[in-house]
């Protein structure tokens, strides 16, 4: 049975990408966003999020920009901030960043050696270089790799017409909901990234080249910069996947188990201290 229901979800998969990719073939692209938005906003109903999702699209060497950077110097989580508060686009790219760690692993230069060597976190975030080296060693970085990025597209992923993941932020108990939506058909648990340091820009590198969703403890420059509440953690996955999870999160809610908010169990007796607790005298009349 369980290898039945793996092969007629591969059909299903499978039957969902022939579809969409007729859609484009037809011309009519309009009808699979008009999908994704439909989608989207049954992934922010269900897990009641207070921002929007932000989308992430990969500008390749050679890639025209879809529009100029902000002239003043300023960070990726900055821009993921506009995007999910104010749904506003903006490009990064290396020449505007501030960040370094958070340009290398967007892979937008190479990771620089003060990074590598383990020298930028000690006595910030590591007592030493060794322990500061495998500190930065665990950040997942394409600047570590030879592969290379003009720049990265950031805006309300409603908004876009296409993008390489999806990111939104959410308490804890919103982020289960999305970890148990990714284990409804599949079982499979999702990686998190325990490193808080360059976390947003990390994360969203992880998912663009593992294909994998993952979530992320905000690190301190998302909490300064972007404004990252302290009760918010990130949670990044593929675009295609968007259609899977929404599914999976209305499945999970009938089921009643995982849900947000999470109802407390009150139907029990509780106790409360002598001076206001209820006495039998209280109940008659005086």
């Amino acid at each position: 049975m369980p290898r039945l229901y793996k092969i007629l979800l591969g059909v299903r998969e499978a039957c969902v990408a022939t579809v969409v990719k007729f859609l484009y073939c037809m011309g009519i692209p309009h009808l699979v966003k008009r999908m994704l938005d439909a989608e989207l906003e049954t992934i922010e109903t269900l897990l009641k999020l207070p921002t929007k999702t932000a989308g992430v699209k990969f500008l390749k060497k050679g890639d025209a920009l879809p529009k100029s950077p902000m002239p003043q110097q300023h960070n990726f989580c900055q821009l993921i901030s506009i995007a999910r508060y104010q749904e506003m686009g903006n490009v990064w790219v290396a020449d505007k960043a501030v960040c370094a760690i958070g340009a290398a692993c967007l892979g937008l230069i190479k990771t620089p050696e003060t990074f590598t060597s383990g020298k930028a976190p000690t006595g910030r975030y590591t007592k030493d270089e060794n322990a500061g080296k495998k500190f930065i060693a665990n950040v997942f970085k394409i600047g570590d790799t030879e592969e290379r990025y003009d720049g990265v597209f950031v805006h309300s992923l409603r908004k876009m017409k296409e993008a390489d993941v999806a990111v939104l932020y959410g308490m804890p108990a919103q982020i289960m909901r999305l970890i148990h939506s990714f284990a409804y058909d599949s079982g499979e648990k999702v990686t998190g990234d325990t490193v808080a340091e360059a976390a947003l820009c990390s994360a969203t590198a992880f998912v663009f080249k593992t294909g994998k969703p993952v979530f992320a403890i905000p690190c301190a420059g998302d909490r300064r910069f972007g404004g990252t509440q302290h009760t918010e953690i990130i949670f990044a996955m593929p675009v295609s996947e968007i259609e899977r999870v929404a599914e999976n999160l209305m499945a999970t809610e009938k089921l009643g188990a995982s849900v947000f908010p999470v109802a407390p169990f009150a139907f029990y007796e509780p106790k409360m201290s002598e001076a206001y607790a209820m006495k039998k005298q209280y109940l008659g009349e005086e």
